[in-house]
C-alpha cells in the first residue's frame, strides 16, 4: 500500500470514529440546532457532557420546544438516575403524591449507562420523550414532569450553575 493510501485509509478510520462519537438528534428534533454545551465534573472525575438544543439556537424559553442531550463519561446504574432525579425534582416542589408514578416513567426511560452511552431528553408543550442511543425509550404527557425534570438542568438554582451557564450559552 502507499503511503497515500495509506494516509487516505487513517483518514477515513478517524473520521468514522469521529462520525461515532457524534450523536445526531433523532429526527423529530430536527428543527432544533445546538444552543450550548457544558460539562459536569464531581471532585474532579468527568460525570458526563451535555448539550441543549433549541429552535435556531435561539434563547432558551420553557414555551418553545427545546432538548437536552447528556452523554456519559461513566457507567450509572439506572435506578441511580431515577433515585438522583427524583431527589431533585423534590427540590423544586415535586408533589410526593407522584413520586411513584414519576419513578416507574423514568425507569423505562432511563437504562444503565456506560461510558460514551447518549440519553436525550426534549420537551415540546405538554409532552416528554427520551431516546437512549438514538432509540426511543418512553414518552410522557405531563407538562409539570417535564418542567421539574429539567429544572435540574436549567433552573437558577440548579446544583451545577456552571453548567447551566454553559448549556444557556453563556447568555442565559
Amino acid at each position: 500500500m502507499s503511503a497515500n493510501w495509506k494516509s487516505v485509509a487513517a483518514s477515513v478510520v478517524l473520521l468514522m470514529t469521529q462520525m461515532g462519537n457524534a450523536m445526531a438528534l433523532p429526527a423529530e428534533l430536527n428543527g432544533l440546532q445546538l444552543r450550548g454545551q457544558g460539562t459536569l465534573r464531581w471532585f474532579g472525575f468527568k460525570l458526563y457532557d451535555s448539550a441543549l438544543y433549541t429552535p435556531a439556537a435561539q434563547p432558551f424559553q420553557w414555551a418553545r420546544p427545546f432538548a437536552l442531550e447528556i452523554r456519559y463519561a461513566r457507567s450509572i446504574a439506572g435506578a441511580r438516575l431515577v433515585e438522583t432525579s427524583l431527589e431533585e425534582m423534590l427540590r423544586y416542589g415535586m408533589p410526593e403524591r407522584v413520586r411513584a408514578a414519576w419513578a416507574e416513567h423514568m425507569r423505562r426511560a432511563f437504562p444503565d449507562v456506560q461510558e460514551g452511552d447518549v440519553l436525550i431528553g426534549a420537551m415540546d408543550g405538554a409532552v416528554v420523550r427520551f431516546w437512549f442511543n438514538g432509540r426511543q425509550t418512553h414518552r410522557i404527557d405531563d407538562p409539570l414532569f417535564g418542567q421539574l425534570f429539567f429544572r435540574i438542568w436549567l433552573d437558577p438554582a440548579s446544583r451545577a450553575p456552571v453548567v447551566r451557564e454553559q448549556l444557556l450559552g453563556g447568555r442565559g
